[in-house]
Parts: C-alpha cells; structure tokens; sequence
C-alpha cells in the first residue's frame, strides 16, 4: 500500500479512536446540527516539529456550534493525516460559537496514536454569525495557541463548512 494511502488510512483510525473514546456509547444517538469541510493552515509560528502546522497544510475540520440550550458548547475539530484534535469553547458565554476570542479545552491524538487533553486559547471570526440551523455555508478564521499542547505555537486557519446531513 502506498504510504501516503497508509497515513490518510491512519488518520481515519486516529479520528475515529479520539472520538470514540471521548464521547463513548453516546455517539449513535447524537443530532446536534453540524458543518464539515476543509481547514487550511495560513500561518505557523513556535510550532517547529509539530506535524500539519506548515502553511499550506489541509485538514478534514468539523464544525458543531451551540444553536440551541439544549446543545453542548461548541466544537472544532481539525484531522489531519497523522493526527486529529477537537477544541471545545471554554468561552461559550463571551465569544458564542468561538466568534471571537476565548479559551478551549482539547483532547487530541498525535502521530503516535498518543491521547492527551489540555487547554489553551483562541481569537476566531464566524461568518456568518450567529449560525442557525438553516445556515448553509459557514466561514471559519483565526487563530489557535498551544496548539497541540505545545506553548508558544500559534496556527493560523481559514475554514469552509457546509451542513451534514
């Protein structure tokens, strides 16, 4: 198998081994509305040795804002082909669908299938905000720190979402 085949394979079992371990048998009855696409990496700074964070960089990205009460805080999740990562809005209540700045808290896999959770922050632009449920294209632009838990490496993205079934 070719190894660019092989790692986007890995990347598969990554994600779907992040989120079954983080949201467990809940999963097959979650309808909270959500926005998948494509997150490209813009900007890289503090990040040397930190995989997916060269500019140029692409990643699967899922987007899952908090529309009504009864929904959790917002997430972001971006997967790349070695690694995937989730960040949930701290910020819920002054930066409403991480428009804006606020803190996350995430939990990750790496490259070497290595689970992990830790908190950092982020300044984001939504367009267009507030998202409804009726909403059909999302933009999504900003910056995340510590990423991947590392201090000082900030990334740049911008992201497009359509809605998932």
């Amino acid at each position: 198998m070719p190894a660019r085949k092989s790692r986007i394979l890995l990347a598969a079992s990554f994600a779907g081994a992040l989120l079954a371990s983080t949201y467990g048998n809940g999963l097959a009855a979650d309808t909270q509305a959500t926005w998948v696409g494509m997150a490209v990496i813009t900007g890289s700074s503090g990040c040397t040795g930190v995989g997916g964070t060269s500019v140029g960089d692409l990643d699967v990205s899922v987007y899952r804002p908090k529309i009504t009460g009864t929904d959790t805080a917002t997430f972001l999740s971006m997967m790349s082909t070695a690694s995937a990562i989730t960040f949930k809005n701290s910020s819920e209540s002054t930066a409403h669908q991480i428009n804006g700045s606020g803190n996350y808290a995430a939990t990750a896999i790496n490259g070497r299938a290595k689970g992990f959770t830790y908190t950092g922050s982020y300044g984001m632009m939504l367009n267009p905000g507030p998202v409804s449920a009726e909403t059909s294209v999302v933009f999504l632009a900003g910056t995340i720190n510590n990423y991947f838990n590392v201090i000082g490496c900030s990334i740049g993205f911008q992201g497009a979402y359509s809605p998932k079934d």
